[in-house]
């Protein structure tokens, strides 16, 4: 079996790139492999799911920060966040 692309991981990161691969290259044959099973994600254990400021006029950099190490209940290292 040929396999022209092999997409390692079930994130969103993985999903999206092998969603974005398959719609540039149609005909390409795409396999995506998890180390378990298919929704034990570091995205699907996200406690609140992937976040970032989109909008800078309803959002800031400084409350995404607060939220964040809000969110974090005290595991969060600040200087990384």
């Amino acid at each position: 079996m040929k396999t022209d692309l092999l997409v390692i991981g079930t994130g969103i990161a993985g999903l999206s790139y092998a969603i974005k691969a398959a719609l540039q290259a149609p005909d390409y044959r795409i396999i995506v492999i998890a180390k378990d099973a298919l929704r034990d994600t570091n995205t699907q254990q996200a406690q609140g799911g992937i976040a970032a400021v989109l909008n800078p006029h309803f959002d800031s950099h400084e409350k995404h920060i607060a939220d964040t190490l809000k969110a974090g209940a005290g595991l969060c290292d600040p200087d990384v966040v």
